[in-house]
């Protein structure tokens, strides 16, 4: 896989908007069609990791974006302190729709934990059984 992002961001509530305008720069033919759906999951992935994650302050967030000729993978990590990995809840009108979002948009999608934290990461095939 060819790696497109590479980058750690600030435990604050603009990681999220930071991570998006990462994904909307990118220039590569290989994510048209798919960079909206990409930019969104990396959005909501990016803020539980802010809101869920229990990071310590100075703590950061990682994001990497690799993608093939097929698909585009997502891995957004923290320190997470927490001892149960994300998993949907039932949405509310309230809150409780990032997991879902990714399940719906993603074609697979997990969680686990890795040595120094959790890892959330997402794939989306990119070779044209997308909608537009």
């Amino acid at each position: 896989m060819t790696r497109l992002i590479d980058a750690t961001l600030e435990n604050r509530r603009e990681a999220a908007r930071e991570a998006r305008r990462l994904v909307t720069d990118l220039n590569t033919p290989a994510l048209d069609g798919v960079i909206d759906d990409v930019a969104l999951l990396v959005s909501e992935l990016v803020t539980n990791s802010f809101r869920y994650g229990g990071l310590r302050e100075g703590e950061r967030i990682a994001l990497s974006i690799s993608h093939d000729d097929n698909t585009v993978r997502a891995e957004i990590a923290d320190p997470g302190h927490g001892t149960t990995l994300p998993s949907p809840r039932r949405p509310t009108p309230t809150g409780g729709w990032g997991l879902e979002i990714v399940r719906r948009k993603a074609d697979r999608w997990g969680a686990e934990k890795r040595r120094g934290g959790t890892v959330v990461w997402f794939e989306i095939d990119v070779d044209g059984g997308r909608d537009a």
